[in-house]
C-alpha cells in the first residue's frame, strides 16, 4: 500500500465515509487542479513560462494551492539551455 492509499484509508475511517467515496473525492480534487492548470495560458512569446500566469488555486473546504515559483524558474532555465 502506498503512502497516499494509507492516508486516504485513514481519512475515510476518521470521517466515517466509505473508501470508495474518499477515493472519488481525491480524484475530483486532482481533476480540479489539473483543469485549472491546463486552461491557463502559461507561455510567453519566447517559449518560457510566465510566472504571473500561474494562478493560486482555491478549492472550497480544502485551501489554497500556490504554484512553486522555484520549479517554474528551473523549467525556464532548462528551456533557455535547450534553445
Amino acid at each position: 500500500m502506498t503512502k497516499q492509499e494509507h492516508i486516504i484509508r485513514d481519512l475515510a475511517k476518521k470521517h466515517g465515509i466509505q473508501l470508495q467515496q474518499a477515493e472519488e473525492i481525491w480524484k475530483l480534487f486532482g481533476a480540479k487542479i489539473v483543469n485549472v492548470i491546463h486552461t491557463t495560458p502559461k507561455k510567453k512569446e519566447n517559449g518560457e513560462y510566465d510566472l504571473e500566469s500561474f494562478p493560486v488555486i482555491h478549492i472550497d473546504n480544502f485551501g489554497k494551492f500556490v504554484p512553486r515559483t522555484t520549479f517554474i524558474q528551473k523549467q525556464n532555465k532548462k528551456l533557455q539551455h535547450d534553445s
